[in-house]
């Protein structure tokens, strides 16, 4: 929407589509808060040090231009967002309140209590809705459009009427979230998160890079069912939360003595997995989070969906109670590969921004730095395509393509005798979570492989309705699923070390050979693998990444 709202100011004609309502993106379970060195609690914050901390947690392989970028301007959009409204939580002087993050050096998250996404996604709705920008929701895109060699427009089903409509567009710009629903366990919603983005500019052939760099939050919900999985954000460790295991002991201690439960999230959530798997963890394969010595009055100032979260699913009251949680899938490094400054792809006229690509977090995310990413290369990548746009003509749209797009969607309707795509979707993601998931290794992963190819060859039962058809839906999302996994697959494979949120236990060591990006090359008889060297760190951000990280002010709470 950031791209939207700085394209209609500048007088270009832009249409939001998207799979859901406006108001019930992704975004509102980005729950924790939005990073911006703004200082106003820890004087020696700059935007240098969240540099720093961001390419450091990221394993040295971010794009490192890309990272001083979104650091110098965090706190220009964070000014923006509290200009159009949003609430963020004040101090007594009227400053905005910071809180910690995992791996962050000082206070540098700005919050809405707990719901600090819906909150930002909230007041991008209104200033659309004031420039009276258009929106097509609940569309499903199946494929993209392109004549003479560019991108000129997308296929999309109507979910709920059942009718293609084609959008014909001189520019196309992807912002379709990630691939956590690659798994089991995730913290998105069953619709969303499935590959959607990454299929789409793998049709087309685009560039991939680090799609291996996974993120597992180490606290998601435990049961029942229909939440496991679902975010406990960050926030409660931010906010004092201790992990215990079923004997009591905060196992931190032993993992990360220094930053404790405030680590990287791949340092806890592998503390968390092996507690669990060592037997230490609950019956319900879980381990404890405890921030009940807090004041309920400052939990509910605090954390407020947390607490109804777990009171209406589990009847935990957690200021009196611990909350039990385990790693969940939680957010994808790796995705399209694009200029960040411009939101170019290796596709002509296509641009993409946000989680569907990669570069920005290396190898780690830092919690607070994907709400900054949307924003902050939102806005840029807005401002290069009206500087595109003046050299761009309409190209006519190939009706034998539209033809062919719509058929291939057709021919998977009114198959009786296909296997159910519900338990397929479910099988794959077990098969990625029991196989690539939080601890990996190369016969578990060639074993996931080998069974991918075998769900290629599948035919799913379909019924003849293009309306509301969950198992059409499901089809769909299997498309997108497997050349996603087999990406992950295939990038793990070649990277043999250990490095951030990737870790291998037949390769343990990080090393200094490694320190590169894995490209994947959509190619005709396949993926293709090769390497790319990593672009230089810049000096005003290398001498603070020289300096050791001063973790004393994390045990304060």
């Amino acid at each position: 929407m950031r791209v939207a709202i700085e394209l209609h100011d500048n007088k270009a004609d832009v249409l939001v589509v998207g799979k859901c309502e406006k108001r019930d993106a992704h975004t509102i379970l980005a729950t924790g808060g939005i990073n911006a060195a703004l200082g106003n609690l820890d004087k020696k914050d700059s935007w240098q040090v969240h540099a720093a901390d961001t390419i450091r947690e990221g394993g040295y392989i971010n794009d490192a231009k890309a990272v001083k970028v979104l650091c110098k301007n965090a706190t220009d959009a964070v000014k923006e967002l509290a200009k159009w409204k949003v609430k963020f939580h004040k101090e007594t002087n009227g400053k905005i309140t910071q809180r910690f993050f995992g791996a962050a050096t000082y206070r540098r998250a700005c919050f809405v209590g707990d719901y600090t996404g819906k909150a930002i996604l909230d007041s991008l709705v209104d200033q659309t809705l004031k420039r009276e920008v258009r929106f097509k929701n609940e569309i499903y895109i199946v494929s993209l459009l392109y004549a003479k060699g560019r991108v000129n427009g997308a296929i999309g089903l109507d979910i709920r009427n059942g009718e293609f409509i084609i959008f014909h567009s001189k520019i196309v710009v992807l912002c379709t979230g990630g691939h956590s629903r690659m798994y089991k366990r995730s913290s998105s919603r069953f619709w969303e998160n499935n590959g959607d983005g990454i299929f789409l500019g793998y049709e087309l052939g685009a560039k991939f890079m680090d799609m291996e760099m996974f993120q597992f939050h180490p606290t998601g919900m435990v049961y029942p069912q229909e939440a496991e999985g679902l975010l406990v954000t960050e926030a409660v460790r931010g906010e004092g939360g201790i992990l215990t295991n079923k004997r009591g002991q905060r196992f931190m201690e032993k993992y990360a003595p220094e930053k404790m439960e405030l680590s990287a999230r791949d340092v806890v959530a592998r503390a968390v997995y092996n507690e669990i798997k060592e037997g230490r963890g609950t019956k319900k394969k879980g381990v404890y989070l405890d921030i009940s010595y807090k004041p309920k009055k400052y939990i509910l100032s605090r954390i407020p969906r947390m607490y109804k979260q777990f009171k209406d699913y589990v009847n935990v009251d957690i200021s009196k109670d611990k909350m039990e949680v385990a790693p969940t899938a939680h957010y994808s490094m790796g995705g399209i590969y694009v200029d960040h400054e411009t939101g170019k792809t290796s596709i002509k006229n296509l641009f993409a921004i946000g989680e569907v690509t990669a570069g920005v977090h290396g190898a780690n995310r830092l919690g607070g730095n994907s709400l900054a990413e949307i924003i902050i290369f939102g806005k840029l990548t807005g401002k290069n395509i009206l500087k595109e746009l003046k050299s761009i003509r309409f190209t006519k749209i190939d009706e034998s393509l539209v033809n062919d797009k719509v058929l291939e969607i057709m021919h998977k309707l009114g198959n009786e005798r296909g296997k159910d795509p519900i338990k397929i979707k479910k099988d794959i993601q077990n098969l990625m979570w029991r196989n690539v998931g939080v601890v990996r290794k190369a016969r578990d992963m060639k074993k996931a492989l080998k069974k991918l190819h075998k769900y290629k060859k599948l035919k799913f039962k379909v019924d003849n309705s293009l309306i509301m058809n969950e198992n059409l839906i499901a089809a769909l999302d299997i498309r997108n699923m497997l050349p996603t996994c087999e990406m992950i697959i295939r990038s793990a494979l070649f990277r043999e070390e250990s490095r951030g949120a990737h870790y291998r236990v037949d390769f343990p060591e990080t090393l200094d050979k490694w320190k590169m990006n894995i490209i994947c090359n959509v190619e005709e008889d396949g993926i293709r693998i090769s390497t790319k060297p990593l672009k230089k760190i810049p000096y005003d951000v290398n001498k603070f990444l020289k300096k050791k990280s001063d973790v004393s002010n994390l045990l304060l709470e």
